[in-house]
């Protein structure tokens, strides 16, 4: 999520905060949570970063906690890179994109059935092999989701390096129905805990490729 002291480095670019009888007065019986959710002079917090055109328009960056800081780059909207992976590329029914500060964007991505169905089909694979299917559907979605990248244009720090695949990240199965709201709004905050021996298996992984690289370059 995107820090204070971050957010207020950012020129030009802010919280929005409003006042007003449309706002609610507070959480019943959850002082807590409505001291949050109030600054000190009763504006209510929304949690939406915005900037200020040249023309006087107020622009909407995304929510607060959806914003990541990847290596090599600014500060990245993961809702966007969400919405233009999970309707660009093919193989990807959901997805959830993040990384640690300054770290390489990774990704948690469910697979479209149909679609992994037909790419069996167009590769010759065995249907009911998952052993031998399963690194080669993920090899191809890491290229897909390279491929809209660079059809889309997106900065290097926007580009996913690695991908664990899952079975589902929303309501349809019951392990995971902590992961996402009913209206399939990805709970971040849950999927970063569930997910957390997978995100470092990844960083292992991608650590020791980078090594080996680094050690066939020297020999």
């Amino acid at each position: 999520s995107l820090e204070a002291a971050r957010l207020e480095a950012l020129p030009g670019v802010g919280e929005l905060y409003i006042r007003g009888a449309s706002t609610f007065e507070g959480y019943h019986g959850k002082e807590h949570l409505t001291a949050q959710a109030y600054d000190e002079g009763g504006w209510l917090k929304t949690g939406y970063v915005c900037s200020w055109a040249p023309s006087g328009e107020l622009h909407i960056l995304g929510k607060r906690n959806d914003f990541l800081h990847p290596a090599g780059g600014r500060l990245v909207s993961a809702q966007r890179l969400e919405a233009i992976y999970a309707h660009r590329c093919p193989l990807v029914h959901q997805i959830w994109v993040t990384c640690e500060p300054r770290g390489p964007l990774v990704a948690v991505a469910a697979l479209d059935a149909e679609a992994v169905f037909r790419w069996l089909q167009a590769e010759g694979l065995d249907l009911r092999s998952s052993d031998e299917r399963a690194p080669r559907i993920t090899a191809a979605l890491l290229q897909q989701l390279r491929e809209v990248a660079a059809a889309c244009r997106l900065e290097p720090c926007e580009e996913v390096s690695d991908v664990h695949v899952v079975k589902s990240l929303g309501q349809s199965d019951d392990d995971y129905r902590q992961l996402a709201t009913p209206t399939f709004v990805l709970r971040r905050g849950h999927l970063r805990r569930r997910y957390d021996s997978e995100l470092r298996a990844l960083e292992i992984r991608r650590a020791a490729t980078t090594s080996g690289g680094a050690l066939g370059g020297a020999g």
